[in-house]
């Protein structure tokens, strides 16, 4: 039996190499630049690990708020920078690492949790989560280490879990307790895991209820160690408050029937990209998906779908329990994003499919064995069986789709280059378009003419998101951007005044308006932009070290150190600021002060 196991760990080791190995050479993309490339703590590797577990997610990143508190996912991310800074395949090779770890732990728990005649199912049900292309974004994008390792933590808890219910063993309890908060500290929709231990002991362990409760309830140690030092750090539990329309469109539903009915559409379409996954996209931000009222079609056959659901959760409660977990799974993972009992930051999303989606697959697997009642799996002399062919037909689809979908997650411009087509009427995604154009294209391009080509096709992108949303005070900001890459300092100016009108707390708008002026000599204007933006964010590194520099040239030379040596705690291995700062050192007179950050620079100049 055990190397029957070891074979289909093999399976699935093999298995998730196949399907992801094309992601390890990939980039940096979207969430990964600020939480790892951009993010001052992560690159301080080992010596920023005390600060990730003081501060918010976004701390290293500049955000002055935020909350979100998940300091083991950051701390991954800070000892992947100390052993290979800037190179993004060590993380992308651990992501695919983990999935194939998560689909053995997936597999183990399912086996132990159906019961040895019900192997094959385990087997199925797995490998058909492993192929699922809705899990694209979750390991092809680095960020999303942190859905990894709450699962990877959560099964291998529930794993140990069950040991402690077949020995009684106390230890493996406190395991399976340790797992789960470590679990908390990586991404906080561990929640869901814990919430469907009851369904696990009653469903597949017929567990009687007292029991039950009993050893569910002591899952709130870990759950209530989290909140209290998420409390502590981020000074509340609770998360975002005031949630831009941009990041979830029910924001700006005119009333709560709306709101509500738009909220259920989106359900349907959770499941519908469950049973049809394409095409796939990465967002689906405002305007892309259309609020709606309960006139509406698609909230019906939404209503139904889930009424037919809970229905034959209750119907197979006792005779098919098995289905009934899945359908329970399916429902208590995904409530967490429903956005019916609280709104969250996003209105709908793929990679929140992640953990719902082995609930679908474990009841596709059920149906697929129906097929052919009894059919036994052997895998070293398969037999030709119905279900083995549906379920390798069904694989050559998934896997198919899979690696293809891989290939749009090597930058931000491969991805929105494939999607644009397909959020067309999200603002965000003309707004990483026109990114791609500049950042990934325009500025690496080296014949000018192409370049200019490329920023205004940026420009042409910027603008179209700001139709969709004219107060996205970001894409107005990028649009001054790219005007200023193209020498345009009237047309840049004005979109910097927008942005800043419409987010006063814009500190990178405010930032590049300073630079505008400085480039300009409007030294006093620049100086004004410069202070606007440190007051909005005091760690904005750019301010910092571009304020240093304007005081510098107004002779105010005291400020000027200040402010670069600020810039050089926040980016210590920057050499131009220990070159301007010894520069600035030599213009006070202090030669042996200059000396020393001049030969910090060329320190630095070599590496």
């Amino acid at each position: 039996m055990e190397n029957k196991k070891k074979s289909y760990w093999i399976i699935f080791i093999l298995f998730g190499i196949v399907l992801y190995s094309n992601t390890i050479q990939h980039n940096y993309v979207l969430d990964d630049y600020s939480v790892i490339k951009e993010n001052r703590i992560v690159q301080q590797g080992i010596d920023g690990l005390p600060t990730i577990w003081k501060t918010h997610y976004r701390f290293g990143y500049g955000f002055q708020q935020a909350s979100l508190y998940r300091p083991l996912t950051l701390s991954i991310f800070a000892i992947q920078w100390e052993l290979a800074p800037d190179q993004p395949a060590l993380a992308h090779a651990f992501n695919v690492f983990l999935y194939c770890l998560l689909g053995i732990f997936i597999f183990q728990f399912l086996a132990k949790a159906f019961g040895q005649k019900q192997e094959t199912l385990a087997f199925f049900s797995t490998i058909i989560f492993m192929a699922h292309p809705v899990h694209t974004e979750v390991v092809a994008n680095i960020k999303s280490l942190d859905e990894l390792l709450a699962a990877c933590f959560g099964f291998s808890a529930y794993l140990l879990l069950f040991t402690y219910i077949e020995r009684k063993s106390v230890k493996h309890l406190i395991g399976s307790l340790a797992l789960t908060m470590m679990g908390f500290f990586a991404k906080e929709s561990t929640v869901t895991l814990v919430l469907c231990i009851p369904f696990i002991l009653v469903l597949l362990k017929q567990t009687k209820l007292i029991s039950t409760l009993k050893i569910s309830s002591l899952y709130l140690i870990p759950l209530l160690i989290y909140l209290g030092v998420r409390s502590k750090v981020l000074g509340k539990v609770s998360g975002n408050e005031n949630i831009a329309v941009l990041d979830n469109l029910l924001q700006a539903a005119p009333d709560e029937l709306i709101r509500l009915a738009t909220a259920i559409k989106i359900l349907g379409l959770y499941l519908w990209k469950l049973v049809f996954p394409h095409p796939l996209v990465n967002d689906y931000s405002f305007n892309q998906i259309e609020l709606v009222g309960f006139s509406n079609f698609w909230v019906w056959i939404s209503l139904a779908a889930y009424g037919i659901l809970i229905y034959f959760f209750f119907k197979f409660r006792k005779n098919v329990p098995i289905i009934s977990f899945a359908i329970a799974f399916y429902l208590v993972s995904l409530s967490l994003y429903s956005n019916l009992f609280f709104t969250i930051g996003t209105s709908f999303g793929e990679r929140l499919l992640f953990l719902p989606s082995l609930g679908f697959s474990i009841g596709i697997a059920y149906l697929l064995l129906q097929i052919g009642k009894n059919a036994a799996l052997d895998l070293k002399k398969l037999q030709p069986a119905k279900p083995i062919l549906a379920l390798f037909i069904l694989l050559v689809l998934y896997s198919y789709k899979t690696i293809d979908r891989n290939k749009a997650w090597e930058s931000n411009y491969t991805l929105y280059s494939t999607d644009i087509k397909n959020c067309d009427k999200s603002a965000r995604c003309h707004y990483y378009m026109g990114l791609g154009y500049m950042k990934e294209k325009g500025m690496q391009e080296s014949n000018q003419n192409q370049r200019s080509i490329y920023i205004q096709n940026a420009i042409q992108s910027f603008n179209q998101a700001i139709a969709i949303l004219p107060s996205y005070s970001d894409a107005w900001g990028q649009k001054g951007l790219a005007h200023y890459r193209l020498n345009q300092f009237k047309e840049a100016e004005a979109a910097y005044l927008k942005s800043v009108e419409l987010s006063p707390g814009n500190a990178t708008s405010y930032s590049n308006l300073g630079s505008l002026y400085f480039q300009v000599q409007q030294y006093e204007a620049a100086k004004n932009a410069f202070e606007k933006a440190l007051k909005a964010n005091p760690n904005h590194l750019d301010a910092n070290a571009n304020y240093a520099a304007t005081l510098g040239t107004l002779r105010e030379f005291e400020r000027a150190v200040f402010y670069f040596k600020k810039a050089i705690e926040l980016q210590p291995n920057q050499a131009n600021y220990y070159q301007m700062l010894g520069a600035t050192y030599q213009n006070m007179g202090k030669q042996q002060e200059a000396n020393y950050y001049l030969q910090q620079a060329a320190r630095l100049s070599q590496k």
